[in-house]
């Protein structure tokens, strides 16, 4: 009975995740340091067709998770890293649709650890409804050459929490610190309400 439902959990595996693979892809990962320092994170990103079995019409793409590791050195001699990481959901993408979206490290920050602009290592890691997409090279620095080092790196990343919050999306940083921002997406915010 294992022997059966093993290669069918595989195969249900692989089709679930060919769906959202190619729908949203990652074009381009760019640094740039704004007024005061700030660090911006640009993730262009382009969207294809809606290829999930469930989609109400084909050229729309909806629920697009994109979270944001990045790796900066902090002790050289002794290879250790400050691990940052940020997310946000865009709510809809049409097919064709070119949107940018922009995470921000305060300044104050990339002064005081003298952070150049930009990191050792970096990855976007893309999800629609839920589902994570097949990492995309143009998502990663060139420092992650496998999927065990781009694993491990996740995994430095996100159980670093002394820098937890500290890299935010575009809609909690402050005005003056957007700079050259073009084709912003619809946001979906979970603020707490009062």
């Amino acid at each position: 009975m294992t022997k059966v439902l093993f290669p069918l959990f595989l195969i249900l595996s692989f089709v679930s995740t060919a769906f959202s693979q190619e729908m949203i892809k990652v074009e381009r990962v760019d640094f740039n340091k704004t007024k005061d320092d700030w660090i911006q994170m640009e993730v262009q990103l382009s969207c294809d067709d809606n290829t999930a079995p469930d989609a109400r019409d084909s050229r729309y793409v909806e629920a697009i998770k994109v979270k944001v590791y990045l790796g900066y050195i902090h002790d050289a001699s002794a290879r250790q890293y400050d691990y940052y990481t940020s997310e946000l959901e865009i709510v809809i993408m049409e097919k064709g649709d070119d949107n940018n979206v922009y995470f921000y490290l305060p300044g104050l920050i990339a002064e005081r650890d003298q952070l150049p602009t930009d990191p050792e290592f970096y990855y976007a890691e893309i999800s629609v409804k839920g589902t994570t997409q097949k990492p995309q090279k143009e998502a990663m620095s060139s420092n992650i050459p496998n999927l065990d080092i781009l694993n491990k790196f996740i995994s430095n990343a996100t159980s670093s929490s002394d820098t937890e919050h500290l890299l935010t999306p575009i809609y909690y940083a402050p005005s003056e610190a957007r700079e050259r921002v073009s084709k912003l997406p619809t946001f979906l915010r979970r603020d707490v309400r009062q």
